[in-house]
């Protein structure tokens, strides 16, 4: 962190304490071989990110995506297609199977040898002009996206509760033993925990059975970042609206992407409604302006987005992807990060 330019850690944590700096800071995770080459030709992965987050003046990032041709090989149970991997095998296959789950042993000692290890190398690999940010500071309340994973889970919820129960509290446990190591160091000062419980339509559960089960190991979960003092983002994809105040209530600092396309998350109802309680970050378009718009659009988008949430501090700019996809054309980025730059700053006259 001190080899980082002082300048990006005053910006970021100007935003994060709810007060104005030069300009908003822009935090993005770059997925995007159309940036990459262009503005670092010829340089592999995942240099060439570097070169691209920096030459677009990306202030912080969780992390590089390289995306796998779609021809690739399979690697296990992942196959790529979309530009994406996809997990093929589903985490609980049968109820039997999450019944008679064994959690592996926690090797705490392990854990963070390797959790340091992974910071010293991602930050290196940034260099003085892109702050590395975690996203790892959530825990698994529903694994895995396929069909049968969800409808085993679906059954356990009225067939065996315990044996959910059980994984949900291994998963916390990780969860806690890995972000008591990033308190411990203060890797950062802004931890992203990564756990969706929406899509853009509702809650995927019952607001009551993440109160009874998700929202206190939630707690648990980031009791040493907030002893620490590292604030904390929640990432959910969807319309979380209706849950933000127990969110809030067990010690989120503040939330992202805050997708445009959720009929609930709109960023500037969000900042009237919560102020100086709940640092935002996002929300410029992606499900059509950035994929589908002008550059002008775009432009109109990012201010629409500043003015709404960086009045007073408390905001940092992302898409509401949570990251830019490799769909988005290059022009689009352009000048996203252009009229960030230019529109973002606190002092403009």
């Amino acid at each position: 962190m001190s080899t980082v330019n002082p300048l990006i850690l005053q910006r970021i944590n100007d935003a994060l304490n709810f007060k104005e700096a030069d300009r908003v800071p822009i935090w993005e995770m770059l997925q995007h071989p159309g940036a990459f080459a262009h503005f670092a030709p010829g340089v592999p992965f995942p240099e060439c990110a570097v070169i691209a987050c920096t030459c677009l003046g990306i202030d912080a990032t969780y992390g590089f995506y390289n995306v796998p041709a779609d021809d690739a090989p399979p690697r296990g149970s992942l196959v790529a297609a979309a530009q994406t991997l996809w997990q093929t095998a589903p985490v609980f296959p049968t109820l039997d199977a999450l019944v008679h789950w064994q959690p592996p042993a926690l090797d705490e000692a392990r854990l963070e040898e390797q959790l340091l290890a992974h910071y010293a190398n991602m930050q290196q690999l940034c260099g003085t002009e892109l702050l590395y940010l975690p996203q790892n500071g959530g825990f698994e309340f529903l694994p895995g996206y396929d069909t049968d994973t969800i409808m085993v889970f679906s059954e356990a919820l009225s067939a065996d509760m315990p044996a959910l129960e059980r994984f949900w509290d291994y998963q916390a446990e990780v969860a806690r033993a890995r972000n008591a190591v990033t308190a411990r160091h203060h890797a950062a000062p802004v931890v992203q925990c990564c756990i969706d419980v929406a899509y853009n339509t509702g809650l995927m559960v019952s607001p009551a059975l993440l109160h009874e089960h998700f929202f206190p190991r939630f707690r648990r979960v980031i009791e040493p970042l907030k002893h620490a003092g590292i604030k904390v983002i929640w990432h959910s994809d969807g319309d979380i609206s209706s849950v933000l105040h127990e969110a809030i209530a067990i010690g989120i600092d503040g939330i992202n992407p805050i997708d445009s396309g959720a009929p609930g998350m709109d960023i500037a109802a969000i900042k009237q409604a919560y102020g100086q309680k709940l640092i935002l970050v996002g929300n410029v378009g992606c499900n059509h302006v950035l994929r589908f718009g002008t550059p002008e659009e775009v432009r109109a988008d990012v201010r629409r987005c500043i003015s709404a949430a960086s009045v007073g501090g408390g905001h940092l700019l992302q898409c509401g992807d949570g990251q830019i996809m490799p769909d988005c054309p290059l022009e689009n980025v352009i000048a996203y990060m252009d009229e960030a730059h230019r529109f973002g700053r606190y002092a403009r006259g």
